[in-house]
């Protein structure tokens, strides 16, 4: 699915890092972080781009504290958010500084930052589009027209007992 989304982009090229394992074991993100820190040079700096929707749940992830200790993120806000929110999720340890309040573009983290990139109109968040394909609602517009196909072609996002489900 991401090599579609990325099919008409040639700046962008997908990776199988997280490809599905054939024995059905789920990828986690401080995995492939770990990874691809390897494969990096001393120059080299790695990125974490997320929408503040999925960034709010991050401390549900599997050592999500240790991922924030790896990785500048770079967090997509969208319209109704603010920065205040992100204190919300992150320990009070992670945050630097005497008040430990965010800036208006980025947060220093005791060993990564958070920068935030205001501005960026996407029609929907992920968890909108997953939600309205369980809904059996179309999500053209939203997705390009080669990632609604495979979707729908998949069944991808159905609910329980409706076919394929992700």
């Amino acid at each position: 699915m991401v090599a579609l989304a990325c099919a008409g982009e040639p700046r962008f090229v997908p990776s199988l890092l997280e490809a599905p394992h054939p024995d059905g074991r789920h990828h986690f993100s401080i995995n492939t972080a770990l990874i691809v820190s390897r494969m990096l040079g001393t120059k080299d700096h790695l990125y974490f781009l997320i929408g503040i929707d999925a960034f709010l749940d991050i401390p549900y992830w599997k050592e999500y504290r240790r991922l924030l200790d790896l990785v500048d993120f770079i967090v997509v806000s969208r319209p109704g958010f603010s920065n205040d929110e992100f204190t919300k999720v992150l320990p009070a340890g992670l945050l630097r500084g005497a008040s430990g309040r965010p800036g208006p573009d980025k947060i220093n983290l005791s060993k990564s930052t958070l920068h935030i990139l205001p501005g960026v109109e996407v029609p929907a968040a992920s968890s909108q589009i997953r939600a309205a394909l369980r809904a059996r609602r179309r999500v053209a517009g939203l997705v390009p027209p080669l990632v609604e196909e495979y979707i729908l072609k998949e069944g991808l996002y159905r609910p329980i007992g409706t076919g394929k489900k992700r």
